[in-house]
C-alpha cells in the first residue's frame, strides 16, 4: 500500500514537468523560422551594408535550395554590427522607400504605424529575419524570436524592395546577396 501512494506521489510530482515539456515542444512545432517556413533553406548569398565607413549590418538571403525567387518563400537576415534604435529602423525604412518610390507619399505615411509595431530594436549582435512567402506575408524575427507578422503584400514588397528590389541604392551589395559576386 506504501509503495502505491509513493507511485502516486511520485506521479502527481512528474504531471506539471510532462505538460511544460509537452507545451515546449509543441511551441517549437509552431515557432516560424526560416527552416518552417522556407523549404529545402539554402544560403544565396551575403553582403556587408556599410554607409561611409561605418559598418552597418551583414546580410544573407535564403531561399529554396539556395535559388532565388520572389515569387518563392525566401529570408533576409540582417546581423547587426551596430546598435539600431526601433525608431530609427523605421525612419530609415520610410526614407528608403519613398526614395524607391514604393507608393505614394500618403501610403508610406499611413504604412508607419504598421511599421513602428513591426520593427524593434535591435542591439550590436543580434540579428533580425525577415521571412517573406509567396501570400505576400512577411513574418519577423528576433533572435530567432518571433516578433510580428506583416499581412499587407504591398507593404511586405516595399520592405523587401530596399535589398532585393530594381532601385537598390548599392547594386554591388545586391549582387552579392544575390549570390552574383562577392562584396
Amino acid at each position: 500500500m506504501m509503495n502505491f501512494f509513493r507511485c502516486l506521489l511520485f506521479a502527481v510530482l512528474l504531471m506539471p514537468i510532462i505538460s511544460v515539456t509537452a507545451s515546449a515542444n509543441e511551441a517549437d512545432v509552431k515557432s516560424p523560422s526560416i527552416e518552417t517556413l522556407v523549404p529545402n533553406v539554402a544560403l544565396v548569398g551575403e553582403a556587408r551594408f556599410k554607409v561611409l565607413f561605418f559598418k552597418i549590418y551583414d546580410a544573407e538571403l535564403f531561399a529554396p535550395d539556395g535559388i532565388y525567387s520572389p515569387d518563392k518563400p525566401y529570408a533576409l537576415r540582417l546581423t547587426y554590427l551596430i546598435n539600431a534604435k526601433e525608431d530609427r529602423i523605421v525612419s530609415q525604412t520610410v526614407k528608403e522607400m519613398k526614395r524607391q518610390k514604393a507608393a505614394d507619399t500618403a501610403t508610406i505615411e499611413s504604412w508607419i504605424p504598421a511599421m513602428e509595431k513591426a520593427f524593434i530594436s535591435m542591439d550590436k549582435g543580434s540579428f533580425a529575419d525577415f521571412i517573406h512567402t509567396p501570400d505576400g506575408r512577411l513574418t519577423l524575427l528576433g533572435n530567432g524570436e518571433p516578433v510580428s507578422v506583416i499581412d499587407d503584400p504591398a507593404l511586405s514588397r516595399a520592405i523587401m524592395d530596399i535589398w532585393l528590389g530594381p532601385d537598390i541604392r548599392d547594386r554591388d551589395f545586391q549582387n552579392a546577396l544575390l549570390g552574383k559576386t562577392k562584396k
